[in-house]
């Protein structure tokens, strides 16, 4: 049985992805924080004496926590739609969000550490 399905567009699908960020970014003040750090990390990055091969990693490396942010507050999202409640379920559904989001700052730091490592030696 197949349902009757709408169907989206890039430009429609675009726009949803843009409403999605703008609601994260008003709604979440850790992921707004993460956007400065992030914008002034690209800065300090471009503004290194380094080599573009290492700009480039540490400046891929740094949208990961962004992403994981935006799991998260999906996940966070999904939990409070299902319940309001406190929920041991729920309660884990939310800290394993959290847990990625953390898990991803400290690959990011890793990442840093490693590429500096290979810069001084």
């Amino acid at each position: 049985m197949r349902l009757n399905k709408q169907k989206f567009g890039l430009f429609r699908n675009t726009s949803f992805a843009l409403m999605g960020l703008k609601e994260i970014f008003t709604n979440e003040s850790s992921f707004r924080t993460e956007v400065y750090i992030f914008i002034v990390c690209q800065v300090v990055f471009f503004l290194l004496p380094i080599s573009m091969q290492a700009k480039a990693i540490l400046s891929t490396s740094t949208f990961l926590p962004l992403f994981a942010e935006l799991a998260n507050s999906a996940v966070e999202r999904c939990v409070d739609l299902v319940t309001m409640e406190h929920n041991e379920k729920a309660k884990a559904a939310k800290d394993a969000g959290s847990a990625m989001v953390f898990a991803s700052f400290i690959i990011t730091g890793l990442i840093w550490f490693w590429t500096a490592f290979f810069l001084i030696f």
